[in-house]
């Protein structure tokens, strides 16, 4: 999507929700889906991530339509990064993670009402023996979860996989014993 067009359709829905007096106009909650991603030697979370309609989305859009013309694209997607991000907290036994890497997209949802972003963020995994996602607005987020087949969950232990987890505050998974070592590797021998 060009950068015009991403303007235009930023300025489209601040024009929309501007004009549309607060009783006649619907109110949406922001919605926040989390997925976290069990790797060997990392944890991916994605992050979808919908802001609300009201005072603070139609704040959000202006502050990044008064910005200069190159700078509101990214403006844009840098405030609902934050806005995903900021409730958000990943632990291992209560030790708190860095992000190692975080990447984002923007879009608009269906229909070009709200813009959203889904943002990717990828840490480091210390060994230990629980791995917590925490989150201070639970009513308005969602999480799963997938190990892929890195042996770094207990999944016995576990809620099951590939299933959304609604209104939940703080997500806990029973780590195994860490399998990031990588393997040795012998020293090749030379036909003689």
């Amino acid at each position: 999507m060009s950068l015009s067009t991403m303007r235009l359709l930023v300025a489209t829905a601040l024009a929309i929700a501007l004009a549309c007096p607060p009783a006649v106009a619907h109110k949406f909650p922001p919605v926040r889906t989390v997925v976290v991603q069990v790797e060997r030697c990392e944890v991916v979370l994605f992050v979808g991530y919908r802001p609300g309609t009201g005072e603070a989305s139609d704040a959000m859009l202006l502050r990044a339509v008064n910005q200069p013309k190159a700078q509101g694209l990214d403006a844009l997607r840098a405030m609902l990064a934050q806005q995903a991000l900021t409730p958000l907290s990943l632990a291992v036994d209560g030790i708190t993670l860095v992000p190692t890497a975080v990447r984002t997209k923007i879009g608009v949802e269906p229909g070009g009402a709200r813009p959203m972003v889904v943002v990717l963020v990828t840490y480091a995994v210390p060994a230990g023996s629980h791995l917590a996602l925490s989150s201070k607005e639970p009513r308005t987020t969602r999480i799963s979860w997938a190990d892929r087949q890195s042996g770094r969950v207990d999944v016995e232990r576990s809620a099951a996989q590939g299933k959304f987890y609604d209104g939940v505050a703080s997500f806990l998974l029973p780590m195994g014993s860490p399998t990031c070592a990588s393997p040795s590797i012998s020293p090749s021998r030379s036909p003689r």
